[in-house]
């Protein structure tokens, strides 16, 4: 092997490790912000809107009143569960989870099971909370998607640390 194969290979080297590098990089990154990670916090998000948008395609009404009592949400870190009660029945189901590497938000989302009456058609809910470090978070919850329109929740959700 000759002078200029050795500093080829050696160049071809450098490169390769650079791109590994990256690489790995890459990869540590998402696994840090996969659900796997993010579900070690061991926390329980308890959710209760404040403000309620019911939206189709023209507009969104506003509500601000006579609803809270008939609508909730949570989700847990520890077991994966995104749950809503929603005026006659409650659902649950595992959940698939994103977070925001930037922000640290977590986004929620699961085709849910009805619970208390069984025979209800399941419901798709996606729940997004601000994960800051206060025992309350800001979130938004929607729901009711449909091809004429969506509901979609905002309030704050009570933070509980699980052991």
């Amino acid at each position: 092997m000759d002078r200029s194969d050795e500093r080829q290979r050696a160049h071809h080297w450098r490169r390769d490790d650079g791109l590994c590098g990256s690489a790995l990089l890459s990869l540590l990154s998402m696994l840090l912000s996969s659900p796997a990670i993010a579900a070690r916090e061991n926390r329980e998000y308890d959710c209760r809107p404040d403000i309620k948008y019911e939206c189709t395609v023209d507009q969104c009404e506003k509500i601000v009143s006579d609803f809270q009592h008939a609508e909730w949400f949570a989700y847990s870190t520890t077991t994966g569960e995104l749950s809503a009660c929603l005026w006659t029945n409650c659902y649950a189901a595992k959940a698939t989870v994103f977070r925001d590497p930037a922000s640290g938000d977590l986004t929620a989302m699961a085709k849910l099971i009805p619970t208390a009456h069984p025979g209800n058609e399941p419901i798709i809910v996606s729940l997004t909370i601000g994960t800051g470090n206060n025992d309350t978070a800001n979130f938004t919850a929607v729901w009711g998607y449909r091809n004429e329109g969506l509901t979609f929740d905002m309030g704050k959700c009570a933070l509980r640390e699980l052991r």
